[in-house]
């Protein structure tokens, strides 16, 4: 399974991805300056293993809402002087102010580190159902590594078994 996620409005081409590949779970973030300039990707790959839960989240990024005020603001004022100039600001800040709201995924490891995913808030479906695959693959993992479960298992074969091997035994003496 693998599942991208628009980032930023501004940058809507550069795409976040999470894939589920086996045991491993990898992540692509990609980088910008100012939210329109990329700068690469960060990308990490990460064993289910070492994963002991996974959260969702909302955060406002206010940096980033402050700063598309800020465009938005002196767009509007330039639209006097510079009708596309300032349509352009406009749009850059309106689109900031969108992008500050996000939907986060947050894996927590094992390790106490955490690994964070941040999304904008219109992909948040998409970001939950990724979250619950997630949860799913790391229930199982809980499951193969439960002891009393196995065990409990094994001890039921064996029973099963040992009944068997019982009713087998009766039925012979009954046709004797």
């Amino acid at each position: 399974m693998k599942q991208s996620f628009i980032t930023s409005y501004l940058t809507f081409y550069l795409k976040a991805s999470i894939a589920l590949e086996g045991i491993f779970i990898k992540t692509s973030n990609p980088n910008t300056i100012l939210k329109v300039i990329p700068l690469g990707s960060q990308n990490k790959t990460i064993p289910v293993d070492h994963v002991a839960s996974v959260d969702s989240s909302f955060r406002l990024d206010f940096k980033s809402f402050a700063w598309g005020i800020i465009f938005a603001l002196i767009g509007l004022s330039m639209m006097q002087n510079s009708f596309i100039g300032g349509l352009i600001l406009v749009a850059y800040g309106v689109l900031t102010v969108l992008s500050a709201f996000q939907t986060l995924l947050v894996l927590h490891l094992t390790s106490g580190g955490t690994h964070v995913v941040s999304v904008v808030v219109f992909e948040k479906a998409n970001l939950e159902n990724c979250k619950e695959t997630i949860e799913g693959l790391i229930h199982n993992r809980y499951n193969d590594t439960n002891v009393t479960k196995n065990t409990d298992r094994i001890i039921d074969a064996l029973n099963n078994k040992w009944l068997q091997s019982f009713l087998d035994w009766i039925s012979r003496i009954n046709n004797n």
